[in-house]
């Protein structure tokens, strides 16, 4: 099933969320990459796969968290669904064993409500429970948006933002293996899907994998990995991955709680130049470059839908 396609922005780049659908290989499993155009059908995007480039990143639920399941259970909700990717062990493959990858669930509460990064300052990755989502635009069949904040250049991820959808929905803690019959959505069942895009994988086309586009209401299946979300992630995050490298999830810039200022234009707009002044001349060029730079980096959203059961 085609994923929904957004549009992000980032210092005036537009990227589109590309569709992902099987490759041509026995394989069903894309992961997201630096392309701003749809792939043909069946094919999984071109471009430059995303990652993380460290080993340990950390990330902040905003305020009290969901409307109906109290805050200390959605953290467990949360770090039990970021639990599953973190935990695989790579069969397979030259080195057995589990990339060495972490994602710190902080103590303290983001004090950012949207997916926001600032280029050149202090970031938080934020959780939010939104029940404004008609007013932020997404489709009303979301579980939840992710947004993905890249280098477009690297496809290495700076920045991970994640807003879900309270705007009629119930969530809950469903029981396994049944699930809820009531119309409540489970919430981990939901976060281990947006944990994959977290990472860097797009969808998948194996309708029993987590990572498949869509998702029954009380369905609790996608809390638990697939033979082909495994190998998507092991071909992300090999093992030895970040053997030695230092556990720091400071993010890119500094941290902070807050959202940053928007960017407009990259600041690239110079008013009044001289055209005769030499100098004048070199700052508009030296703008410029810098304006390209912050155009390598932008977001990249996926979403979860929902399908009657």
């Amino acid at each position: 099933m085609r994923p929904d396609v957004r549009v992000g922005w980032l210092c005036g780049l537009v990227m589109v969320a590309a569709c992902v659908l099987a490759a041509p290989s026995a394989r069903a499993w894309c992961r997201t990459t630096t392309s701003q155009s749809p792939p043909p059908a069946g094919m999984c995007p071109t471009g430059t796969p995303l990652a993380w480039r460290r080993p340990c990143t950390r990330y902040h639920i905003f305020g009290t968290g969901s409307a109906t399941i109290p805050l200390p259970r959605v953290r467990e909700i949360f770090e039990l669904s970021f639990a599953q990717w973190e935990t695989i062990e790579c069969d397979g493959v030259t080195t057995p064993g589990m990339p060495s990858l972490e994602a710190h669930l902080a103590a303290d509460a983001s004090l950012c409500d949207q997916a926001n990064y600032v280029v050149e300052g202090p970031n938080v990755s934020t959780m939010v429970f939104a029940d404004d989502w008609p007013a932020r635009g997404f489709d009303p069949s979301a579980y939840a948006v992710t947004t993905v904040w890249h280098n477009t250049r690297t496809g290495e991820i700076y920045d991970v933002d994640m807003e879900i959808n309270e705007d009629g929905r119930v969530y809950a803690d469903c029981p396994s293996p049944t699930g809820c019959a009531d119309g409540r959505v489970d919430l981990q069942n939901v976060l281990t899907h947006e944990a994959g895009h977290y990472f860097g994988l797009a969808h998948s086309a194996t309708a029993s994998a987590t990572m498949f586009a869509s998702s029954p209401p009380g369905e609790v299946g996608k809390r638990i990995l697939e033979a082909d979300d495994v190998e998507g992630f092991c071909n992300a995050y090999p093992p030895a991955t970040f053997d030695g490298a230092a556990c720091n999830d400071t993010p890119r810039g500094g941290a902070t709680l807050r959202c940053g200022p928007v960017e407009e234009d990259c600041g690239c707009r110079v008013v009044g130049a001289r055209e005769s002044s030499s100098r004048g001349g070199l700052f508009a060029v030296v703008l410029a470059a810098m304006c390209i730079a912050f155009r390598r980096r932008g977001p990249l959203r996926r979403v979860l839908r929902r399908v009657a059961r």
